[in-house]
């Protein structure tokens, strides 16, 4: 059982409460997926009305840390099942939902410039980052290609492991094997031109037009966890966004 609530008495209580929450999901109390304990539950080890824990909790979904499923509960929730970089991507394999294979390219723990350090709001000059390039690929058509940042101290089992393995989705080992959970994405779009590396890994000519994506992505705290750039061509990029 966890602990009993240390909180900002001088907050508003659904606040306090909310807050609470969040840390013990940071905290792995509750993994991604799973189910938190009912309303009632929650209310009455806080002592707080069911109306308060309910404010809270509409809180945290509003902030996409949990997702409401209706007849089943509240779940902390798998920000990889909804950040796919496949939505940006027009080709055959996506409006089959197939996964493509993913190829590392590079792979290396190196001294962190001061963009990376910005990027990643890295404290020490002295802190390192793991940096992934790697291609995604349905057959022999390259997509995507991406370049990763992470911080290495956080990391420190993935370098090892995509050296054997090459795994299509990230944030499922990021939660598996480092027991950091992804939460939610800033994604920035802006035209650019590809350089000439990433221009032969898709087999087109250098200065070709392509979208670029910048990510951002932070834990359930607040945290950056990633930063991502990945290059599309303009001819094979697509998105739809629905706004109600």
């Amino acid at each position: 059982m966890s602990q009993s609530p240390v909180i900002d008495q001088r907050l508003p209580r659904h606040v306090q409460v909310r807050d609470e929450l969040m840390r013990r999901i940071a905290d792995r109390v509750w993994k991604a997926g799973e189910a938190l304990p009912s309303e009632e539950r929650l209310a009455a080890e806080f002592s707080i009305s069911v109306g308060t824990m309910r404010k809270a909790i509409q809180a945290l979904e509003q902030e996409k840390v949990v997702e409401r499923i209706h007849g089943k509960g509240t779940f902390v929730t798998r920000a990889f099942e909804r950040s796919s970089m496949l939505r940006f991507v027009r080709f055959r394999g996506t409006e089959q939902q197939e996964l493509p294979s993913a190829h590392i390219l590079t792979l290396e723990t190196k001294a962190a410039d001061d963009v990376m350090r910005g990027k990643l709001q890295l404290r020490s000059a002295t802190e390192k980052v793991l940096y992934l390039h790697r291609s995604r690929a349905y057959g022999d058509e390259v997509v995507l290609v991406e370049h990763i940042w992470l911080p290495a101290k956080r990391f420190a089992k993935l370098e090892s492991y995509l050296k054997r393995e090459s795994p299509p989705l990230l944030y499922p080992v990021y939660d598996e094997l480092c027991d950091v959970v992804v939460s939610r994405a800033v994604d920035e779009l802006s035209m650019g031109m590809l350089d000439a590396p990433d221009a032969a890994i898709f087999g087109v000519d250098p200065a070709t037009p392509c979208m670029r994506i910048e990510r951002t992505m932070r834990d359930h705290v607040g945290q950056v966890v990633e930063w991502r750039v990945s290059f599309v061509p303009a001819n094979r990029f697509y998105y739809s966004v629905e706004i109600r």
